[in-house]
């Protein structure tokens, strides 16, 4: 894993800039980022990508 530092405003590049994530503020133990990704890139907090996983992994029914 990966561990930077960063302020508010500052942001983190991926991928050649495809992928940005700025730090917009923190408080109080909470952090608010902002992600810019492309649109065939899936951005979810880790409670709804579980969610979506599951989901994904039981039976249709037809």
């Amino acid at each position: 894993m990966l561990v930077l530092t960063r302020k508010c405003g500052e942001q983190i590049m991926i991928d050649k800039g495809k992928i940005q994530i700025k730090v917009l503020y923190g408080r109080r133990g909470i952090v608010a980022l902002g992600i810019l990704a492309p649109d065939d890139i899936d951005v979810d907090r880790k409670e709804i990508f579980l969610r979506k996983m599951a989901s994904n992994t039981q039976p249709r029914l037809k």
